[in-house]
């Protein structure tokens, strides 16, 4: 006599013992976290599922709610700093307008020229090249930089603050040339970082360059190279 089992014994056995099915399969199964029934399971994966696809949404509504606050900083500075006046205000002027769209008084500005002006808000006239001494490798001139920093790299970036900084943007100004740098932080670390699109933080770049470039430093054909 055969000791084979035949697909018919099969059936006919699993027919007689319904629960069997079950836990066979739920046996195959390598990670079933405590699932007691097939059903039980794929609610687990349904759920695993919903949990991933709520994240993804939560991501998606970060990332459009940064964008949407990037792009109104981007029209408050056009709309404000476009205006006739002096590097005194312009640099009071960013100050505020960081604080009403960003909710943060954490920037600083550089501006390559070695010759200060007085009474420059959160605003440091120095060399490119000391300023890159200074920074080392957290400045990119072709990009702009986000991402957290360390105790001692907030100091060189935020050179004003009484408090640290944990994540920040590094912007270039570029204007046909290189004339400054704009840091702006957060206290939170998340605040900025490397996956977040830069399109509206290389347009605030661009723009505050232009000014610099053209307005202010119209009359300075060095700037502190």
């Amino acid at each position: 006599m055969s000791d084979k089992v035949t697909y018919t014994q099969i059936q006919n056995y699993l027919k007689e013992h319904p629960d069997d099915l079950e836990r066979l399969v739920l046996e195959a199964i390598p990670d079933t976290k405590g699932a007691v029934s097939l059903a039980g399971h794929k609610l687990q994966l349904v759920s695993e599922k919903l949990a991933l696809a709520e994240q993804q949404i939560r991501e998606f509504i970060d990332v459009s709610t940064q964008n949407q606050t990037l792009f109104q900083l981007c029209h408050q500075l056009v709309q404000q700093l476009q205006k006739p006046q002096s590097i005194q205000a312009a640099t009071a002027r960013l100050g505020e307008i960081l604080k009403a769209t960003l909710d943060t008084r954490d920037y600083h500005l550089f501006i390559f020229r070695e010759a200060a002006e007085p009474d420059c808000t959160a605003t440091s006239f120095v060399s490119q090249a000391r300023f890159q001494t200074s920074v080392g490798g957290l400045f990119n001139p072709d990009k702009p930089i986000l991402g957290v920093v360390r105790a001692e790299e907030s100091k060189c970036l935020f050179p004003d603050l009484d408090h640290g900084i944990s994540s920040c943007a590094i912007i270039p100004l570029v204007s046909e040339d290189l004339v400054g740098a704009l840091t702006i932080g957060s206290q939170d670390s998340n605040g900025f970082h490397r996956d977040q699109d830069t399109l509206f933080i290389q347009f605030i770049g661009d723009f505050l360059a232009g000014l610099i470039k053209h307005r202010f430093l119209i009359d300075d054909p060095k700037q502190g190279d």
